[in-house]
């Protein structure tokens, strides 16, 4: 079995061969590997943006005008938002609220 500092040397010859320079940082080599990747506020930012979906604040009031309470919490998940309320008989809800409508579609 390789020794682990054998790995290395041979990740940084591997970056200079195929990668033309090595990263600077090793985060570098991290950042290149996840460049495709959209976390789910990036998600949520680009449905707004190109109007297919409502911000958040809208999805919140929306959810809090039905389900009155302190809000803890939102996510989320491509067709809906889903706001998770503390009521004011302490019991949790999460609200889902479809995102291009605005519309609250219920709660559990």
């Amino acid at each position: 079995m390789m020794q682990k500092s054998t790995w290395i040397a041979l990740t940084i010859a591997a970056a200079f061969l195929f990668g033309g320079m090595a990263p600077a940082r090793a985060n570098d080599l991290l950042v290149e590997a996840q460049w495709d990747y959209h976390s789910e506020q990036d998600n949520a930012r680009d449905a707004v943006r190109s109007g297919q979906a409502i911000s958040p604040g809208q999805a919140k009031s929306a959810a809090l005008s039905r389900y009155p309470g302190r809000f803890l919490d939102m996510s989320f998940g491509g067709n809906a938002y889903y706001v998770k309320i503390m009521t004011p008989q302490n019991r949790v809800v999460v609200v889902t609220v479809d995102a291009a409508s605005g519309r609250v579609l219920g709660a559990r």
